[in-house]
């Protein structure tokens, strides 16, 4: 891993960090409050243990996950323990649509689109690098064109829904405090994988940009000094070119006038020796 890996991992778990925070003291809260609640009732050891368990196990595994991602198991584990978590809200999920199957309820209803909400946005977040992500086709998956901050205002306004009904339908101050602890684990939980996604867009974003705006810069510096280093090569062979051109003519010119003269000498010396030639006949003639 590269410097710039470690910083953006840093980047990211501290980034979130009082998200992080909220959720977890939510999480507690949740648990802590709702044994609170058990407890006061008249129920035995074991019913009382089996009630806490039934109630308090999703949230105790979610906060499992967010006391994991603290540590180097789980931010080197990340993409697993994610993994995980979706596998949970899948489940969660069709749970809850079997129980409103079986008694129909507007809370439950509300709880269950809650849950399919958050079960689709994180595996249309998570997932994306991942060899899941390509195996499920998630790139072709409608849900892939709701942008990452709607998933959020869509969990906001069904919490929100869901405080109220609870707040107009439930007469006591325990579950009122409860429902309020539960819509804000909802809204924090939505919020921490909406900047997850935001995060993974910042580094698709800077792989498009093949880096920081110094790397930018630096290709940019680099590519037109080639351009101009270029133009001076085509220059200078061009001018070679020319020279060279002209170096031939002007031989090409030398050589034909040395040529041309040479021939008129040849020519002159052959002219000569012909009339030589005729006059020694003459004379020879004469003698006789």
């Amino acid at each position: 891993m590269n410097l710039e890996d470690k910083k953006e991992k840093k980047s990211w778990y501290d980034n979130p960090k009082f998200v992080i925070n909220i959720v977890t003291l939510l999480l507690i809260g949740i648990m802590v409050y709702s044994q609170s609640i058990s407890s006061s009732s008249d129920l035995t050891g074991w019913d009382l243990f089996r009630n806490i368990m039934n109630v308090n196990l999703l949230y105790m595994i979610v906060l499992i996950y967010f006391i994991l991602i603290r540590f180097k198991f789980g931010k080197k584990y990340f993409n697993y323990i994610n993994f995980f978590l979706i596998l949970l809200y899948f489940f969660i999920t069709v749970t809850q649509l079997l129980s409103i199957i079986s008694s129909f309820d507007l809370l439950s209803l509300l709880v269950l689109l809650i849950s399919l909400t958050l079960f689709i946005q994180m595996s249309h977040t998570f997932l994306r690098g991942t060899i899941s992500w390509k195996e499920f086709s998630l790139e072709k998956s409608p849900f892939n064109e709701i942008k990452a901050n709607n998933y959020f205002i869509i969990i906001f306004i069904l919490s929100t829904l869901y405080l109220v009904i609870n707040l107009i339908s439930s007469g006591k101050f325990e579950g009122v405090v409860l429902t309020l602890f539960i819509s804000l684990y909802y809204i924090f939980l939505s919020r921490y994988i909406y900047l997850y996604s935001n995060y993974l867009d910042s580094i698709d974003k800077d792989r498009e940009n093949s880096g920081s705006f110094n790397d930018v810069k630096e290709k940019f510096v680099n590519s037109v000094n080639e351009t101009i280093n270029n133009e001076k090569i085509d220059q200078i062979v061009d001018d070679t070119r020319d020279k060279i051109d002209n170096i031939i003519d002007k031989t090409e010119e030398k050589i034909t006038g040395v040529i041309e003269e040479e021939k008129e000498e040849i020519t002159q010396e052959v002219k000569k020796k012909k009339k030589k030639k005729k006059k020694k006949k003459v004379k020879t003639g004469g003698d006789e």
